[in-house]
């Protein structure tokens, strides 16, 4: 077999891909420990530290001057730490935290990535040869960690809200349902800002009892839930139905039959927003943020990420219009707009 001369400057490369793994380690355990917490009030030496948090000092001041080399909390004089904008990202319920995220990923989510050659060997999926159970599944029975990964879902929202807020008009629409809605933040967001509209949000049962117990009280006359499958039906007779971070959990035949409940629950000239990220089809050795999320799907799920031609053929499938795609200003996430017309 021929092989090809390795350059020393990309086996550096390559040692410094592996760095992510360490450092992502590093994160885990300052996120475990609530580090950004105690910085959060006021700079601390790594004895303080290590004693707030019954660690070892040592070990404590090597993982925290790691994290400070790549730019996560900042390193002062005589091993004394401080919180940044990136460390801050870790704070305990906070808007906008990384930190239940980070705990979902790092925690039941990475043995999966280990085992993508079971993947590439099989096309089965990695978690549930890990854990023995489909994801969601998972989290049904280890609610506790069904939380986090609420909570982390909750977190990440923070970066495209904005960008929905301020790119997409929702005014024309009374109602609004948003699909596998989680604990509301997205369509609290939105009726803050439209007091014109109400909405209901819809998830499976265990979701929803989380729910309701956080509907804010301002919005509790125009705000409310609704229990079920997203494969079996939604809530009919809505303006706008909403769907953030859905469709990309399920395959193409999956999708298909969802959007197809969708399509039977709306009215004629009603809109449907899927809320995604999307690989530009013309993105050929280009980075993505949406190709790297495509490997949390391989890992963990029937799903994937998709280019926007292939969101068009599944909507399509399913009988529905495709109207137009909206940058929102994050790879992480775009608008594709598309309507019932008949």
């Amino acid at each position: 077999m021929k092989k090809q001369t390795v350059k020393p400057e990309f086996t550096l490369k390559m040692f410094e891909v592996l760095g992510g793994v360490w450092i992502a380690g590093c994160v885990k355990t300052a996120a475990e420990l609530n580090i950004a917490d105690y910085l959060a009030e006021g700079k601390q030496t790594i004895s303080s530290l290590a004693e707030q948090t019954e660690s070892d000092e040592k070990s404590l001041y090597r993982m925290m001057r790691a994290l400070s080399g790549v730019g996560i909390f900042e390193e002062l004089e005589n091993k004394t730490f401080a919180l940044n904008d990136f460390g801050a990202a870790l704070q305990t319920d906070v808007e906008g935290t990384a930190k239940n995220f980070v705990l979902t990923i790092l925690g039941e989510h990475f043995p999966a990535y280990m085992e993508l050659t079971y993947n590439a060997k099989t096309g089965k999926i990695p978690f549930e040869h890990v854990h023995g159970v489909a994801l969601w599944e998972y989290y049904k029975r280890n609610p506790e960690a069904g939380i986090n990964f609420g909570k982390g879902m909750t977190g990440m929202s923070g970066m495209e809200l904005e960008g929905i807020m301020n790119t997409y008009d929702f005014s024309p629409y009374q109602t609004i349902v948003d699909i596998g809605g989680g604990n509301g933040v997205m369509m609290y967001t939105i009726l803050n800002a439209y007091p014109q509209s109400s909405g209901i949000i819809f998830d499976e049962a265990n979701v929803i009892e989380v729910t309701t117990s956080v509907i804010p009280e301002n919005l509790k006359d125009r705000c409310s839930v609704s229990i079920g499958s997203f494969f079996d039906k939604v809530p009919a007779g809505a303006d706008l139905y909403t769907m953030k971070w859905i469709m990309h959990d399920w395959s193409d035949k999956e999708c298909i039959e969802i959007l197809k409940v969708c399509y039977d629950a709306m009215p004629n000239g009603g809109k449907l927003l899927i809320i995604d990220a999307v690989i530009p089809d013309d993105s050929r050795n280009k980075p993505h943020v949406a190709k790297i999320l495509d490997i949390v799907m391989l890992s963990c799920l029937t799903g994937r990420e998709r280019t926007l031609s292939e969101f068009k053929t599944l909507i399509e499938e399913a009988g529905l219009h495709f109207t137009r795609f909206i940058d929102i200003g994050t790879e992480a996430k775009s608008i594709i707009e598309c309507e019932k017309l008949r």
